[in-house]
Formats: C-alpha cells, structure tokens, sequence
C-alpha cells in the first residue's frame, strides 16, 4: 500500500466499510452506496515519497489576481438533482452558471455549479439559510448526502435551511478537476511496496496525464481558487436573490469563507469558522509540529484516563516501536472497495500506520478506538487497521485531486519556503520520515506544483483577514491539522469573532456531538447575543475503548418505516440509530459495525437467488453458507450466516404471498450469538408488510 500522507482539509464523509454494504439493500442496487456510522475524512488519493519532476506540457500564468466583476449575470438554472438521498425533506436542485474566467467572461468559457437547497422541516425557519463551505480543497459536499444528511446536518437544519453545493472543479458541477489517473493508482499500488522515489515518479505519471487530459479539454486550473471560489459564492447568493445568508465553513472551508468576507462580505449575516485555516498560516512547513501536538495530546488523554493507561500503558512508545517494526517488515491485510466490492491486498508499513493515525485524529468517533489499534496489530490482529484503510480508500472517491492542486499551488506553495518545510520534518525526529516523503504536504508537493502551473495568487493570499463581522470560530482539542492556536490566530484579526475549543474532539468540532452543535445552531440564531459555552463543562476526553466491556442491554421497541412503498412494521433495539429506510446502526464506537436491516422485496423470489445478489452487494469474504429454514410471523424465513471484513452477517429472507421479507445482522464473532438471540430472531418473529 502505499504510504501516502492523505491530508484533506475537509469534512468526514465515508461510511464505514460494512454498514455501507449493508444498507445497499434500501432499492436493491449493487452501485449505490449508504449511510455511515462514523465519520472518516474525506482522503486524496495521493502517494507520499520524493521522487522525479515531471512537467506537463501545458501553458499557465504567472500571477493570478483576483477576480473582478465583469459584464456578466450569474444564473441559476433549475433543474434536477444529479445526486442520490433518502430524505423526509423537501428539497430542489439547480445549477449556478458563472463564467470560469471573470477577466474574461466573453470567452464562452463557463462553470456549471450544482446546488441543492433542503428546506427546514420548521414552518417557521427564519429566511436567511446557511450555506455550506465545504473542505478539501476538492471535496465534494452533494453526493455524501446520501451518508450524511440525517446523521451530520440534521441539527443545523432543524431551524434553518441549508445551501449545498460542489464548487467549481468539485464532484457534479462542471468542468470537473477530478483526477481519476490518480484514484486508480491508488488501488494499484495497494499490494506494492516500492521504494520512496518510485511512489513519487508514479503519481507524477498519473498527475501528468490528468493535467494534459484536463489541458486538452480547454480547462484555465489557474481560475480554480479562493478567490474564484469566493466569487461563486456571493455571485448564488444573488443569483438565489437572497438578502442575506450565514456562512457555515469547516477545514478549507473556513479559508474559502473567510475569502468571501474580506472580497464580497454583502449580504452575510453570521459566520461559523470551524477547524480553521487562515490565509496567512503556513500549512505545509506547519504540519509536522502540528500532528507532533494532537499526538502529546492522544497520548496524554489516554494517560490520564485510569482505564485506558491500564489497558494500554507506555502507548506512545508502543505506537512507535510498533512503527518501526512495520517499517522493517511490512504486513499485508484485505481492504475493500465499498462501491465495487471488489477486495485488495494491501501492504502496511509504519509510515501508513502513521497516516491511519493521523486520519483517525481527525474525528472523535475514531479517536477512542485508537489505542485498541496499537494494541491489535502488536498481536497481529488487523480488524481496525482494515476497517480505517478500508474507509480512508473510500473517501478518495469524493475528492477532486486537480481542484486540490489547483488552489494549493496558486495560493499556499507559492508562499512557503522549501528549505523551511524541509527542516519542519527533521524537526520532529519521530515523523521525519514520514513528513520528509509526503507528497500532498512535504517536500514533494513542489513537485507536484511544478508539474500542475496553477499560476499564483496575489499577495492577500498570504496575509490575514479583517472583518467585523459576527464570527463564531470553533477548534477540536485533538484536531491534527487546524490546531486550536489557528482558531485563536484568526479571531485575533476579527474584531466581532468569539472564539472557542472544545475538548475530546478533533477536526469538524461543530460536528462532533450534541455541545459543539448546540452552539453553533445558538450563533445562527442569535449572532449578536454572548455565546453559552456552558455545556462544555459537560464534556470530557475521548471514551477509549478498552477490553472486557460487556454488551449492550437490548431493548426493543416497535418500527414502522416504508420501504419501496410498502409499509414494513416489527421491532428493533432502542437506542440504535436509523441511517436509512429500514437500517439501523448500534454505534457504540466510531467503528462499531453492529447493524439490523429489515427491508422488502416486491414479489417472491428463489432466496438462492436473492442471497447470490446479497453476496454480491454486501461483500461476503466467501458465499454464505445455509442455516436451514424456520417459520415464524407468517412466513418462512430461509437463513444464511456468512463473514464480511471479520464480522458475523446473518440473512434471513422470508418469502410471503407476495413480498419477500429481508432482515440482515452485522454483529462481531463475538457478540453474534447474543445479539442472533436477542435481535435477529425478535425481528424474524415480529416482521411484517401491508
């Protein structure tokens, strides 16, 4: 596999690996994916070794000022939603249509942005919506709404509708920057183990070619960048002829929403800087100190937490010793394509164990499971390791390498020094490695960059902001990217901001949990009153997961959900979370797999057949074997038990007169006979249709 540093500055999206397999039941197709019950960062599908220069035979400027206004109108087009979710909501979808070069509108040259509008389900939301700036850069924020509409943005809409939309180079609008060369390296180089420089030469071969592919379609990559972005977001405020709007951004997203208050700061009511990135920090030379920083405050959370220094003790040293022992000799474990099911074996040395260390930072469902990884793969077990790599492979396919690349080397690589991100590495003896060969945020990205011409961007992107806008800036205890001192940094020059960090959590902090979003939906509400910071007294570190836990009691309680039209009642736990027509989800920890689906099928069908398809669809490491049949709530329930990534999945189907009844388990070798007995069987007993 190789070791790349996949940072994103974005919002976790990815489901985990088999709960997203689980709910591919919900119409019944093999392509579509599903809701997660963990958030994992959005990832680029980059290498992390030094290597070659490569230079794409393309042409670029020099220098990139911001874009003025010119004779032209933006235009938002209705029109369909190109994007697949399941929601109670009512929502509509169309494109803003806005000149890719605003120096030079009159060449025919445009940019299609795909936005989508959900309305509160509160009859008496205020009008000015929030729209979302998402991270990355490059990440997409229309196509994850399939996993996260109801489980990450459902408290912000609950009193407010909410603007969403891919930005220019991003995911469904047009032209698009993504680099599938590089997303399918990725997976090629999964079972390789080649030498640092090799890695680099690959993914410079691989970038060549979406740079001459990109260069050939006609597409200016020096018009995709804050600035330009900046643009598009004030020109949808217009084109939507809203008064005013509050601004949501998180990670990459704050550096973009910060761009719109200093060049287009009309019509904004309030902003939410979460996990920020102010312009005049320096992300690349900055990196090393800063996961240096969120790994002290990992390994001092677990130290003073009684059960967590008792189940793993001396965990920094172990964690190392442990990084240098996969370095010299690599292991080798199955990830999975959750879109395809199609498995790999990946090579696992230190520097990627570093690299799910650092991902898993950035979220405070995975943070707990941490040190229970160490703790794994010292014995040789790789069920953690696999759920994380399976899930960070997963999140390349919402990201846009080419618009990642086209704003970083307009507006940060050209404001750093070499020679200083060189020595930021050797700084930090630990990761040395492991910085010195990034190619996305070491010394490799010159490389990158030389290769990209993305021209470079006026001097304001390298100072800070001034605004008096009402800000609100949120930082994670834990985050590994965007550390608290940045949120701090950037209030200093925002003469309205209210700054403040919560504890336990990472990257996203509005996200992660019921305190940080309580006070960011009060902010939207009210931007002018003091901020309550009075619930973080109720927060605390991370829940380490540690062995010996017993299982969680089981209470079930009546569902009626409706599921290809067809009104399906019976019961299931309480407590657990619904991510989807008919699925559910335990989620006692950011990995936690236990998952009940109870769907339907029109008409009857041979279970062979069906349980061939499921095989299929949830990505059963081999056919699932016959457990006969029993007769329970009027039917005949066929049942199959199989393993997917080392869990236990149980299949019943029920064929009725004229449905045919679908019930799946996902439980840990562990935990499957109990929970078989105290869910599975239930939900057999009480299922059924009309």
């Amino acid at each position: 596999m190789s070791r790349n540093l996949a940072i994103v500055l974005g919002v976790l999206v990815a489901a985990t690996a088999i709960v997203a397999g689980v709910l591919l039941l919900r119409n019944g197709d093999e392509t579509d994916v599903a809701a997660p019950t963990t958030t994992v960062v959005v990832a680029p599908p980059t290498t992390s070794e030094s290597g070659s220069t490569t230079t794409a035979d393309v042409s670029a400027t020099t220098t990139t000022p911001p874009p003025a206004v010119g004779d032209y109108t933006p235009v938002f087009e209705a029109a369909g939603c190109e994007f697949d979710v399941v929601t109670d909501l009512d929502f509509r979808c169309g494109f803003l249509v806005v000149p890719e070069n605003r120096s030079a509108p009159d060449n025919g040259r445009e940019v299609r942005l795909h936005v989508a509008i959900f309305e509160s389900p509160n009859p008496d939301a205020p009008d000015d919506p929030i729209v979302y700036l998402d991270g990355g850069p490059g990440g997409e924020s229309l196509e994850p709404l399939q996993f996260t509409l109801g489980t990450v943005w459902d408290g912000f809409l609950e009193n407010r509708d909410m603007i969403f939309f891919d930005q220019r180079g991003v995911g469904l609008s047009t032209p698009s920057l993504e680099c599938t060369e590089t997303r399918q390296l990725t997976f090629d180089l999964l079972d390789d183990d080649l030498p640092a420089e090799e890695y680099v030469a690959r993914e410079l071969q691989a970038l060549t070619e979406c740079r001459e592919r990109l260069d050939g379609d006609g597409i200016d990559v020096t018009q995709y960048n804050s600035a330009s972005n900046a643009a598009d977001v004030a020109d949808l405020r217009i084109a939507l002829e809203l008064d005013e709007w509050n601004v949501l951004g998180i990670s990459y997203g704050t550096r973009l929403a910060e761009t719109v208050m200093r060049d287009h700061p009309a019509g904004i009511r309030s902003v939410v800087l979460d996990s920020t990135y102010t312009p005049d920090v320096d992300l690349i030379a900055s990196a090393p100190a800063n996961f240096s920083r969120a790994l002290d405050v990992f390994f001092a959370g677990c130290e003073t937490d009684t059960a967590c220094s008792e189940a793993y003790p001396d965990l920094e040293q172990r964690l190392f010793d442990l990084v240098a022992r996969l370095d010299a000799d690599p292991i080798t474990a199955p990830v999975r394509d959750v879109f395809t099911n199609e498995r790999y074996d990946a090579v696992f040395d230190g520097q990627t164990l570093l690299g799910v260390v650092f991902q898993g930072l950035y979220s405070e469902q995975v943070i707990p499971v941490l040190p229970q990884l160490v703790d794994e793969l010292e014995r040789g077990e790789t069920t953690t390791l696999v759920l994380l790599a399976t899930n960070n492979l997963a999140n390349g396919a919402f990201f846009s390498y080419g618009m990642n690349l086209s704003v970083q080397c307009n507006e940060e690589v050209p404001f750093t020094d070499e020679s200083e991100v060189a020595a930021a590495a050797t700084a930090e003896p630990r990761l040395e490695e492991f910085f010195a060969t990034a190619s996305n945020i070491g010394v490799p990205v010159y490389d990158m960059c030389d290769l990209w011409q993305a021209g470079t961007g006026a001097p304001v992107e390298n100072e800070p902001v001034t605004s008096d806008l009402p800000t609100l800036v949120m930082s994670g205890e834990y985050d590994p990217i965007t550390p608290p001192a940045w949120g701090e940094r950037a209030s200093a020059t925002l003469s309205n901001a209210t700054y403040v960090e919560f504890p336990g959590v990472g990257h996203g902090a509005s996200l992660s949990g019921d305190c940080p979003l309580s006070v960011a939906t009060a902010f939207f509400d009210d931007p002018a009153a003091p901020v309550d910071t009075s619930c973080i007294a109720e927060m605390g570190g991370p829940s380490f997961v540690v062995p010996g836990g017993e299982v969680p009691s089981v209470v079930l309680v009546p569902f009626e959900d409706s599921i290809f039209g067809t009104t399906v009642t019976g019961v299931v736990p309480e407590g657990w979370e619904k991510v989807g027509p008919g699925a559910w989800t335990r989620g006692a920890t950011g990995l936690d797999q236990t998952a009940v689906v109870q769907q339907v099928a029109p008409g009857t069908a041979d279970p062979e057949v069906l349980i061939g398809l499921f095989s299929t669809q949830l990505g059963f490491e081999d056919p699932p074997e016959s457990g006969g049949t029993i007769e329970t709530g009027g039917r005949v329930w066929t049942l199959y038990r199989g393993v997917i990534d080392g869990f236990a999945a149980d299949v019943a189907l029920g064929t009725g007169t004229s449905d045919t009844g679908i019930v799946v388990l996902v439980s840990s070798a562990a935990e499957r006979d109990e929970l078989y007995e105290t869910v599975m069987l239930p939900a057999l007993d009480a299922f059924a249709t009309g």
